[in-house]
């Protein structure tokens, strides 16, 4: 009997008969009482652990009592280096029947190193505690991919193929640098049958690399899940000793904002150095949180919608002076004048309220409470895979905050963007840079993604389960204009659409639900001019990419798309979200 646990705490649980196939790493693996067989296993299904994203950990909990019970395990994942710790704190609450075994899977979120790390090691622990009658601590350390894009490898390819992908790596990175330590690791082992049915799991990769036959023995809920992450920008990799290989997807290397590619090889070991070459130099998404965003404005556009922040410093000094001059003089020698001085325990710790009031006061009145921020959306529709795929970047200046919590709708990873370095951001790119400290509790989040009085940015990516989508029906004459009916739930602004044989057409007027689209014929460099000119804002490479795949495809804006765009902190006022929308248009 299976019994899953869903929702946003990112679980995946089931009640199993049948032991389970070996994982990679294990974190402990301990019995916690011998008399009645209770027992903890918590085991990475990647090993090490990826530079960000989530880390999927398989949990095997016994409970050997009479009682039914329900197990919290709290996890933390830390960055170290010597100026800072990021932490990225995670929790799971798990309900275990009396006399029965529960098997789970957690996807624990992990702690980026943001900041310059040129003197720093990479080096990551993780820890667990698991609280009540059997209380229990476990920790595993690790050293994490570190100038290289962060890869999956699956064990077939690994078992004989990694150490020299290893050595071949460090002789590159040796020769490549010598200042900072790198840590000379290929990829993150796993084994196929323990990967889970989530696209977060494999949200800290850049590659997944596995051999055909090795995908074909997948559970189809895994297939699907490394589908829906590569639109979200993965990119998944075949191994197989001669091409075609049958039941694998084809080569695409515009699957969305990812790619698909198939290689051959000659079943027991890769060549290291045409390996290690082929992934030489690649972007790395661990990069782009940390260094992307912070080169100014002319590297990131959306930085110029919040304006430059002035720093009142002529109040401060008044106030200062006013205050001086009333604890000083005038309580001396007003207030508690000779002979009355004891009125001094009274009269200082008043005029001190009161200027500590002013100055909530002058903080209030300067800067308000909650904040402001903009938001760029880009939305892929995939109707026939029924789903959305959001990548979000928002960008925001706060005043006061009267909480920084937020909780999800959905499943979705949020993580913080560095942002270039000034007095109000304290997320820099710099050895400065104040240390992160997120939590995560089912669709609770909390931490410092949002902190009063100050600037901070933020990319989501979720997979949004719709029907949204464009109906088409061919004109009356091979000529005439064909016949769009939108489903998308939102009004789109602008719109191009690529006929199946490559004809472009645009819209004439903004396109409601329910609406039929006005279209009149242009060229196709029209459309790439103007994809040009949207989709920098967003700041995804991958984007200039999607011209290059015409036919059935429409690409939009609009002003807002309620249902896709995901909401964080309530208090934060989006001044403006710019939506981008592309997807396919099922032909008839």
């Amino acid at each position: 009997m299976k019994h899953r646990i869903f929702g946003f705490t990112c679980v995946l649980a089931s009640l199993l008969l049948a032991p389970m196939v070996q994982a990679q790493e294990n974190l402990v693996d301990v019995l916690l009482d011998s008399n009645n067989g209770t027992r903890l296993e918590v085991r990475s299904l990647f090993d090490p652990m990826p530079p960000s994203g989530y880390a999927p950990l398989r949990i095997v909990a016994t409970n050997g009592t009479a009682r039914d019970a329900v197990w919290r395990l709290d996890f933390s994942s830390s960055t170290t280096d010597y100026r800072r710790n990021n932490v990225h704190a995670s929790t799971l609450s798990l309900p275990i029947p009396a006399g029965a075994t529960q098997t789970a899977v957690f996807l624990a979120p992990l702690a980026v190193d943001y900041g310059d790390s040129g003197y720093g090691s990479n080096n990551h622990s993780f820890n667990g505690t698991l609280t009540g009658p059997y209380p229990n601590t476990f920790s595993g350390h690790n050293n994490r991919t570190a100038g290289f894009p962060a890869i999956a490898i699956s064990k077939t390819l690994a078992d004989s193929s990694l150490p020299r992908l290893n050595d071949d790596l460090e002789r590159r990175q040796k020769g490549a640098s010598s200042y900072g330590r790198r840590d000379h690791i290929f990829g993150s082992r796993f084994t196929p049958a323990d990967l889970p049915e989530d696209w977060l799991a494999f949200s800290g990769f850049d590659y997944v690399l596995l051999t055909d036959t090795e995908w074909q023995s997948l559970k189809s809920g895994t297939r699907n899940a490394l589908l829906q992450w590569v639109r979200l920008g993965g990119k998944l990799h075949f191994y197989a000793t001669s091409l075609p290989a049958p039941g694998l997807p084809k080569d695409d290397e515009t699957h969305s904002l990812g790619q698909i590619k198939s290689f051959t090889w000659n079943g027991s070991l890769l060549p290291a150095v045409y390996t290690v070459e082929r992934y030489w130099n690649e972007p790395e998404r661990y990069e782009h949180l940390r260094n992307e965003h912070a080169r100014g404005t002319e590297a990131w556009s959306l930085l110029e919608k919040l304006s430059a922040r002035q720093f009142n410093s002529w109040q401060v000094l008044l106030f200062l002076v006013i205050f001086g001059v009333l604890v000083g003089p005038v309580n001396l020698y007003v207030l508690a004048p000779s002979g009355r001085r004891h009125r001094l325990f009274f009269t200082t710790p008043l005029l001190s309220l009161g200027a500590s009031a002013v100055m909530v006061g002058l903080i209030l009145i300067q800067d308000g409470i909650g904040g402001v921020g903009a938001r760029v959306v880009f939305i892929n529709v995939e109707p026939i895979e029924t789903t959305a795929y959001v990548t979000q970047k928002q960008i925001s200046r706060t005043g006061v905050l009267l909480g920084a919590g937020f909780e999800l709708k959905q499943p979705a990873l949020v993580e913080p963007l560095a942002l270039p370095a000034s007095e109000w951001v304290k997320l820099q790119n710099t050895s400065h840079s104040q240390p992160v400290n997120l939590t995560q509790e089912g669709a609770a989040r909390g931490g410092n993604f949002f902190q009063s009085r100050a600037e901070q940015a933020q990319m989501i990516r979720a997979a949004v389960s719709t029907r949204a989508r464009l109906e088409v029906q061919p004109g009356a004459t091979p000529d005439a204009a064909p016949t769009l009916v939108s489903a998308l739930g939102f009004t789109l602004e602008e719109m191009f659409y690529a006929g199946p044989d490559g004809t472009v057409w645009s819209l004439k007027a903004p396109l409601a639900t329910g609406q039929k689209a006005e279209l009149v014929k242009v060229q196709p460099s029209q459309l790439v001019e103007w994809w040009k000119k949207h989709y920098p804002l967003i700041k995804i490479w991958e984007l200039h990419k999607l011209t290059s795949i015409l036919p059935n495809h429409f690409f939009a804006t609009a002003k807002a798309a309620p249902g896709f765009t995901q909401e964080t902190l309530s208090s934060i006022r989006w001044q403006e979200d710019q939506v981008l929308v592309y997807g396919s248009v099922t032909p008839p």
